[in-house]
């Protein structure tokens, strides 16, 4: 089992300006700080076969396509699984969206 946390982050300035579809086009400068709220990650291997994924939503699939979440899916094609057996959570202090 692997377990993570990262502190979360606040945008004081320039919010939006780090997304690709911004700054490829006119650049982009974001002040940002940590706080002392995190985002917790585990990631271990479930005893049957699949993908399970638990965030503010709850998956289970058996093909790296078939998941849902843009930046888990390609975390997983990344890693070159072939036949994925894992499962990732994710939880924070705060709600998301927030």
């Amino acid at each position: 089992m692997i377990i993570t946390r990262s502190p979360l982050r606040i945008t004081l300035g320039g919010g939006g300006t780090d997304l690709p579809s911004y700054y490829r086009q006119h650049g982009g400068y974001l002040i940002a700080a940590s706080i002392d709220k995190y985002v917790y990650v585990t990631v271990m291997r479930p005893f049957t076969e699949g993908i399970y994924l638990k965030y503010s939503k709850l998956e289970h699939v058996d093909r790296i396509d078939d998941v849902q979440h843009p930046m888990i899916r390609e975390a997983l094609r990344v890693s070159g699984f072939r036949t994925p057996q894992v499962e990732i959570t994710t939880l924070a202090d705060i709600p998301a969206g927030t």
